[in-house]
């Protein structure tokens, strides 16, 4: 891989492991889950005072405070998954990405539908049937990953435009803010499809990835299970990495949203 100090980077490898043995993340009558998280920060740098205060206004149609100083643009990402199965059954394993930028930090939560449903919410979530014994690997392509940032944003601009949103909804003129986030971070919807309940919240600037909390999920049932990234990050702009040990990272967002009737 490429220097740590360099524009181009192999972030040291990230595992994470899931028990039999562990508490349920969540629990009611309707839904057991069984959750793991890391937090996994990407080297972005952080601004100077003097780059703030030039990045000015957010522009227009975007949910930021201000400007963004990390823009999709900017970066390239690329992550290389193995996900694996301990046990000697087979198991539906989830690995969850659940985004960041340097706003937010994305935290889905589950919605109760009915008093007989209960529904994790989405992040961007796979799910594998993974044999036992055995494992699963594969990529989230920069254009993958660009989805992500994507998916993020527009989430956000739902999230801050909810109140509106849940009285026109409750007046029979639109979809609830919940279902609009849910439906945007679905991984088999697309901000590129004209999709009427998706391509509407893109802003036209998208802020760039910061990190993601990497997750496992079991429903109903814990495993034995685990899971490898590696990720490789350009710097197309030039000048927004860092090395990956160092403490001039823009690190882990202090706020964090949520779909607006989201439960934990």
């Amino acid at each position: 891989s490429c220097a740590g100090s360099s524009s181009d980077q192999e972030i040291q490898p990230v595992d994470l492991g899931m028990t039999s043995t562990i508490a349920p993340y969540y629990s009611d009558g309707n839904l057991t889950l069984y959750q793991v998280n890391v937090p996994v920060p990407l080297p972005v740098r952080r601004p100077t005072q003097a780059e703030l205060q030039s990045l000015g206004a957010a522009p227009a149609g975007t949910p930021y405070p201000r400007a963004p100083f990390l823009t999709d643009g900017d970066e390239s990402l690329e992550v290389h998954y193995v996900v694996s199965n301990l046990d000697a059954a087979p198991h539906t394993i989830w690995m969850l990405i659940d985004p960041w930028n340097e706003f937010v930090r994305y935290n889905p939560g589950v919605t109760v539908v009915s008093d007989d449903e209960t529904d994790p919410n989405f992040g961007y979530d796979l799910s594998f049937y993974v044999d036992g014994n055995s494992r699963v690997e594969g990529d989230l392509t920069s254009d993958d990953m660009e989805e992500v940032a994507i998916k993020l944003a527009a989430a956000e601009n739902v999230i801050s435009q909810a109140a509106a949103i849940s009285t026109q909804a409750m007046a029979g003129n639109g979809t609830d803010p919940t279902t609009l986030v849910n439906h945007i971070f679905n991984p088999q919807n697309w901000s590129n499809t004209n999709d009427p309940l998706f391509t509407p919240w893109v802003p036209p600037v998208i802020a760039g990835l910061t990190g993601f909390d990497l997750g496992l999920r079991s429903v109903n049932a814990p495993a034995n299970v685990a899971v490898e990234i590696t990720i490789q990050i350009q710097d197309l702009n030039g000048n927004r990495l860092v090395a990956e040990t160092s403490t001039d990272q823009i690190g882990i967002p202090p706020t964090v949203i949520s779909p607006p009737e989201a439960r934990f």
